[in-house]
């Protein structure tokens, strides 16, 4: 790595840092004003609260790193621009996108990074922040070990359906089963199979009080129901973790998880346009901040004087402003099933970064 690619980078390195680091911890004193009076009346241990923040830290992270990113750029190249800097490497003969090449490469890297912690470590980090505060802060009446889920609805495959009244997920166990098996093709249920509670033992569901139902073409019951006080269904493959996942916010789930039950929701023909868009977006996301790099250098590598200077920061705040807002609406716009779900994703991403590289030549004059 050349002498000026390792400068640019240390410079670009420790704004971003210092900003990410302010922004997370505001977002964290924001939190806890807002649960302040909840800790203090339900006096909360400070090791949970410290714990609960802790939990907290990746999910400030990925919602901050983007502005992070842009403030640090902009920082730099405004410094850079009073300061001459970006003129004196022209002068040498460097074209821009030579000096730009370690911001962007740091830009990369973030990115990267920003999609590893969002998809291997924020998941499990929020589900701990989520039940410390509902168990702790809030209080709720069930506690963290004996949450239920009610009326959970589950699609295994293309010809099985699973509901259940209540789940207890700590426990393996379900109350209230109705499985459905049915004929895609023909769409009509074949067999209906009942039971009264059903518990996850080694790798397999135990059922109790089952009745199993054959049925015609019409839905009618075909000779009589089969009553069995026990019965175990090794053919029944999904797991409490699986059913788990489908009743999980997506910020619980990786994106593996979330591609899995699409996949699930898809064949039994469900509706996936949100899910789709969650989908797309997870990839997209940790782009934000190259993209809005992107958006500042063509208006701030320019050799200009602190006025225009000044007015192009206003410019690329305008900038960036839209690029939020056109995302915001092709997200909503997506989830409504109006445009394709990878558009409403990286509609806005595509083209602010077409429009950035078809300007960056500009900022070598």
């Amino acid at each position: 790595m050349k002498v000026l690619d390792r400068y640019l980078m240390r410079e670009l390195f420790f704004p971003i840092l210092f900003t990410s680091l302010v922004l997370v911890f505001m977002i964290l004193i924001a939190d806890l004003f807002d649960n302040l009076d909840d800790i203090l009346r339900n006096r909360v241990p400070l090791g949970i609260v410290f714990r609960y923040y802790a939990a907290l830290i990746p999910f400030a992270f990925v919602q901050t790193i983007a502005w992070a990113s842009w403030l640090g750029t902009l920082f730099l190249l405004v410094n850079f621009g009073f300061h001459n800097e970006t003129t004196a490497m022209k002068v040498t003969g460097l074209k821009i996108t030579v000096i730009i090449r370690p911001i962007l490469f740091l830009g990369f890297l973030i990115g990267i990074g920003t999609f590893f912690v969002s998809d291997r470590i924020l998941p499990r980090s929020y589900r701990i922040a989520s039940d410390l505060r509902e168990m702790y802060i809030e209080r709720k009446k069930e506690i963290a070990k004996e949450k239920t889920f009610d009326n959970v609805t589950y699609y295994a495959d293309a010809n099985r359906i699973y509901y259940f009244r209540k789940f207890l997920p700590a426990r393996g166990k379900v109350q209230d089963v109705i499985i459905l098996d049915f004929d895609k093709a023909k769409r009509n249920t074949r067999q209906k199979t009942i039971a009264s509670q059903g518990i996850w033992k080694k790798s397999s569901w135990e059922f109790e009080g089952v009745t199993e139902y054959e049925m015609d073409s019409r839905g009618r019951i075909l000779g009589e129901p089969r009553q069995i006080p026990k019965k175990t269904y090794p053919d029944i493959k999904i797991t409490p973790r699986d059913i788990l996942n489908a009743t999980s916010d997506v910020n619980f789930l990786s994106y593996r998880e979330l591609k899995n039950l699409i996949r699930q929701l898809e064949e039994n023909g469900a509706r996936i346009y949100t899910e789709a868009v969650d989908l797309h977006y997870r990839l997209a996301a940790p782009w934000q901040g190259l993209i809005m790099m992107l958006i500042t250098i063509p208006l701030l590598a320019k050799t200009a004087n602190r006025k225009v200077i000044a007015f192009n920061v206003l410019i690329c705040v305008a900038l960036v402003f839209i690029y939020h807002v056109m995302g915001a609406v092709m997200i909503a716009l997506g989830k409504a099933g109006k445009i394709l779900p990878f558009l409403s994703a990286w509609g806005n991403t595509i083209l602010f970064a077409l429009g950035s590289f078809a300007t960056i030549d500009r900022a070598d004059y």
